[in-house]
């Protein structure tokens, strides 16, 4: 494994030959190394990659997966496996041959995971372990690995929902009085009587709003990524590409918004960063004296709002985009119980008419 020494530049280099997936064989370079055995660690670990075979190191696997990732999900979706398998996974296996990971070892990391984030909740805790499930998936389909032994050992964490967090109707004419700023005036009205998405508001514009028939279109989303611009992308999933009609109120704030502040058709509505929304947020809400709640939260605020006055399911999961009627009833279904005793009452009218 030959590397060398850039004489002027004193850094090191390495250059050899590879075969690729389609079987041509190819010449790979790379400069500027601090040491000769980091371009050596370098021109090995690449090799193992093109190789693609069980006995890898789990660093090496993680780097394939990754660039498999990367076309095929949504740049925010990647940076958060990402963030996940940097800070909770990677450093832990890193040098371990993928076939040569036991359930034993899994247990070992789970065991530091939950130990050292007694912080982070269920729901997170099995966020990280499912995403190193899928890297041991991606292995068994694609580089012939026989298990995955995350699959072997009892989760950490729960998929189990927190406790919803929302505003009433009247907490939130309460909230909204203190509101002294048109810009998130109109946002809070727009996320509170929507239930769309942060980034969906965040990426709206003028001309995604029908004045004349109450219509708002939602067909982008915007992203913010660490240590880089704002993204636009598609919405989260198909069926949140939609349009939501509006009540006529609703229509006329962003209206009178847009107009006041001379918003060109297709120019950003609401220049804010989500740290600064929240910021402003937390500080309207302690100004309310309500209890405190996230963005997201004005979508579960809508939602209830609209179950409570007997709206379906179905109507419901059209006007949030969720993918399935079934997502809907699992987050919201709890708050359904409230509404079985006017049911049991209607029908007790209905049967007295007979």
């Amino acid at each position: 494994m030959p590397v060398y020494k850039n004489e002027q530049r004193g850094t090191w280099f390495t250059t050899f030959y590879y075969t690729d997936w389609t079987g041509t064989r190819k010449k790979k370079k790379k400069e500027g190394f601090t040491t000769k055995r980091e371009a050596q660690a370098f021109e090995r670990e690449f090799l193992e990659r093109m190789a693609g075979t069980c006995d890898m190191k789990f660093s090496s696997l993680v780097a394939i997966y990754l660039d498999d990732c990367k076309n095929n999900i949504k740049p925010s979706t990647y940076h958060t496996k990402t963030v996940i398998l940097d800070k909770y996974i990677t450093s832990y296996f890193k040098d371990i041959p993928i076939n040569k990971i036991t359930p034993a070892n899994i247990r070992q990391w789970q065991s530091v995971v939950k130990e050292q984030n007694q912080d982070k909740s269920d729901q997170y805790l099995k966020s990280i372990n499912t995403q190193l499930s899928a890297i041991f998936n991606f292995a068994m389909k694609y580089y012939s690995l026989n298990k995955n032994p995350v699959k072997l050992c009892d989760s950490i964490g729960s998929s189990k929902r927190r406790e919803l967090n929302f505003f009433t109707l009247d907490e939130f004419k309460q909230f909204i009085k203190v509101v002294d700023d048109d810009t998130l005036y109109t946002v809070f009205e727009v996320l509170f009587w929507t239930g769309i998405r942060r980034g969906e508001l965040l990426a709206l514009r003028p001309c995604d709003f029908d004045f004349e028939n109450n219509l708002l279109y939602i067909t982008r989303n915007l992203v913010y990524i660490k240590n880089s611009k704002p993204v636009i992308t598609t919405p989260k999933t198909e069926k949140s590409i939609r349009t939501i009609v509006l009540p006529p109120f609703l229509t006329k704030i962003v209206k009178d918004y847009i107009d006041k502040d001379f918003i060109d058709d297709k120019d950003i509505l609401f220049e804010i960063t989500p740290t600064l929304l929240f910021r402003r947020l937390k500080k309207y809400v302690e100004l309310a004296n309500l209890h405190q709640i996230r963005i997201h939260d004005f979508r579960h605020s809508h939602a209830s709002l609209l179950i409570e006055h007997g709206y379906s399911p179905l109507m419901i999961a059209e006007r949030l985009g969720h993918e399935k009627v079934d997502t809907t009833l699992k987050i919201y279904s709890h708050l359904y119980p409230n509404k079985q005793n006017e049911l049991a009452e209607q029908l007790q009218k209905i049967h007295q008419n007979l």
